[in-house]
């Protein structure tokens, strides 16, 4: 198992590495989003979700440039990939809002949709329930969504070399 696991790591280097910090990443930030959804904000989808990404924003930024992005890393300033990454993350931000959202109306739309089908009353209850219940898939889809944007970016904008070289 752990040799495998260091041949792909030498063999795909930096989307493995990617993969690690954003799982990490992706623990703190499900754990932020799950506390503030469920227990700080009471439901409300947009700012749980932006709380955890906030928490989830500094492990990726820290993992990403120490480690999985090391050697391009090294070319740049922290100022100049930390503004970079920013705007990237910005970007990834937005696919995550959206995606987790519109996922979350998909998923309660077939509550209801199940819930008509099956001759059941559509109570304020299972209202409630179709709405918490829906968050934690939406949020998983939503963080998939942002990961594949995010691994582009910061693969092609972020950690690259800001000096430029003569042909």
């Amino acid at each position: 198992m752990i040799p495998s696991l260091l041949s792909l790591t030498r063999r795909y280097g930096s989307l493995v590495k990617f993969a690690a910090v954003g799982g990490a990443a992706s623990v703190v930030h499900g754990s932020i989003s799950w506390i503030f959804y469920y227990h700080v904000l009471c439901g409300c989808t947009v700012l749980s979700t932006l709380a955890g990404y906030g928490g989830g924003w500094l492990a990726s930024y820290l993992g990403n440039r120490l480690w999985s992005f090391r050697e391009q890393a090294k070319k740049t300033t922290v100022a100049g990939s930390a503004l970079r990454f920013a705007l990237s993350q910005l970007a990834a931000m937005c696919v995550l809002l959206a995606s987790t959202w519109a996922f979350q109306r998909f998923i309660i739309l077939y509550f209801r949709w199940y819930i008509i089908t099956n001759d059941l009353t559509l109570t304020s209850e299972l209202e409630k329930f179709s709405a918490g219940a829906s968050y934690p898939p939406a949020l998983i889809l939503g963080m998939a969504a942002a990961a594949v944007c995010s691994f582009a970016v910061m693969k092609l904008y972020v950690f690259r070399s800001t000096t430029r070289t003569l042909r």
